[in-house]
């Protein structure tokens, strides 16, 4: 009898040294291709605080920051008349980003996540045509060589196009990386490898903040993180392709050796039986953006994760993108967030093993809300050392070890619930949706000029309609993940244990 991909996993290791060593290389490609470029926008498009220089246009003493009332005065006056304070140098200071272009430092981010919307469909719907890895470090080499040279910039137009294509990039690469994460594990150990992959991030992330204290130039500091993500081409030496897409393209050859290198890496033996392969060409054949609407249910999943993708990712970016601006020292806010991310992600292993995708995802959403609430009521008085330690606590803390939770299982959730034929399409437009919302979360503390209140709001508002819209969907915990187009519309998963011989009899 031929053996479903998932039942030869499970017969050489759901998850052994094999699969261990991909994911430590994997975290190492989310450290360098992804916290370094991304995260390192919180300090080089940083502002400093400004301080007046003539008192007599200028008559405060203190220093002045984008949530102080008296923010907007240096443009009534002379530049002469008013300096930043010489803690960091940014693209902010550098090109003199201020008032009429004040929101440019913060464009330039978001220049990224539009890259990134951008890449993730094209590269996506082109992983699915000619595989995970070639995108993966193609994309990944790029990344790393755009971020390098924009450290060396002459002009901030200069500087935004660089990291509008080291977005394009990020989109290419990010998604393959996570698939193949998925696609090399067993149906027991799916969510434990889609949630340790991210850890790279989190680490990454404090790694980061700490070289940006001791390096206060942004030029340097770029060049300093970014130069040891080179490194990393090498991995395309031993990286395999992934097994699912091969069978769908017929290498079928070629999918048994890398089994079989995987089964001798765990130290298991290799089956004798055959792959099991569908032959319907109309079930075979590979999927494209408009198979995401070919029915009514692959509708609802479609609109759903890129309502979810849309709400986790506003929510993820806007509390990494406030450090700077909600008080408090932000090397400090950086390294609790990433800390709470650390946590998040060995904890959504644990969880994503014990409990169904759709609880975790619900309860995560409620407590992002819970967080995002709790900031925004602790607004009203940033100078009382108290009410700053809560708000940097609900939102470096609360929101974002739930929100971190819940951007692990979406991933999860999402590449179970399309199949393997359209798995790649769909998770690079719901990574598209994400990065429209992260584009808009990256500006999302000019809304602090409008009112205190906006940012934590918003944030609260769409993780409660993440959630609701959650609750409609079917699970997919501990469910073989479907391999065809049409697999989803013919049977609804059941509760059928991995491994039962009718069960694989029927996949």
């Amino acid at each position: 009898m031929a053996l479903t991909t998932d039942t030869f996993f499970e017969r050489i290791g759901s998850f052994g040294r094999f699969q261990i060593a991909l994911n430590l290389f994997f975290n190492l490609c989310y450290l360098f291709w992804w916290a370094v470029p991304v995260m390192i926008m919180v300090f080089i498009a940083s502002e400093p605080n400004w301080k007046c220089v003539n008192n007599s246009t200028c008559p405060f003493t203190d220093s002045i920051s984008i949530r102080d009332e008296r923010y907007k005065h240096r443009c009534n006056i002379s530049r002469r008349d008013w300096r930043f304070e010489d803690d960091f140098t940014s693209v902010v200071t550098e090109f003199d980003l201020v008032c009429e272009r004040g929101s440019w430092g913060l464009v330039s981010t978001s220049v990224i996540f539009a890259g990134f919307f951008v890449g993730s469909i094209v590269i996506g719907i082109l992983s699915d045509k000619f595989g995970r890895k070639r995108p993966l470090f193609i994309c990944g080499f790029f990344c790393w060589l755009f971020n390098f040279v924009s450290a060396f910039a002459p002009t901030f137009w200069f500087f935004a196009l660089c990291r509008s294509i080291v977005g394009f990039m990020l989109g290419g690469y990010s998604i393959p990386v996570f698939v193949l994460a998925m696609e090399f594990s067993g149906i027991r150990h799916r969510g434990a490898a889609g949630a340790l992959v991210w850890t790279g991030i989190a680490v990454g992330s404090q790694v980061l903040a700490g070289c940006a204290y001791a390096i206060r130039d942004w030029r340097l500091l770029t060049i300093v993180t970014g130069t040891p993500g080179c490194i990393l081409v090498v991995g395309w030496f031993f990286t395999p392709e992934s097994i699912r897409w091969l069978l769908k393209k017929g290498r079928v050859t070629e999918a048994r050796d890398i089994l079989s290198k995987v089964a001798k890496v765990n130290g298991k033996c290799m089956p004798e039986e055959a792959l099991h392969l569908p032959n319907d060409e109309k079930i075979e054949r590979l999927g494209d953006f408009p198979d995401l609407f070919m029915s009514a249910g692959m509708v609802h999943r479609t609109l759903a994760s890129w309502l979810m993708w849309f709400a986790v990712s506003f929510i993820y970016w806007a509390t990494a993108f406030s450090a700077p601006f909600i008080g408090g020292n932000v090397y400090i806010n950086v390294v609790v967030a990433a800390v709470a991310g650390l946590i998040a992600y060995p904890l959504s292993a644990v969880l994503a093993v014990r409990f169904r995708r759709k609880v975790i995802i619900v309860v995560s959403f409620i407590l992002s809300a819970v967080g995002a609430i709790g900031a925004l009521l602790l607004s009203d008085d940033d100078d009382d050392k108290g009410y700053l330690i809560g708000k940097i606590f609900m939102s470096m803390v609360v929101a974002r070890l739930a929100v971190s939770i819940a951007f692990t299982l979406i991933y999860i959730f999402t590449a179970e619930m399309f199949p393997t034929t359209l798995r790649n399409v769909a998770m690079g437009t719901s990574t598209a949706a994400a990065r429209v919302s992260a584009s808009l979360s990256a500006i999302a503390p000019l809304l602090l000029t409008v009112h205190r209140f906006l940012p934590f709001g918003i944030m609260a508002g769409l993780a409660l309609a993440a959630a609701f819209v959650c609750l409609t969907l079917v699970e997919t915990h501990n469910q073989p993940t479907a391999e065809n187009l049409l697999q989803n519309e013919v049977c609804q998963p059941k509760n059928e244990k991995p491994g039962d011989k009718e069960l694989v009899a029927k996949v």
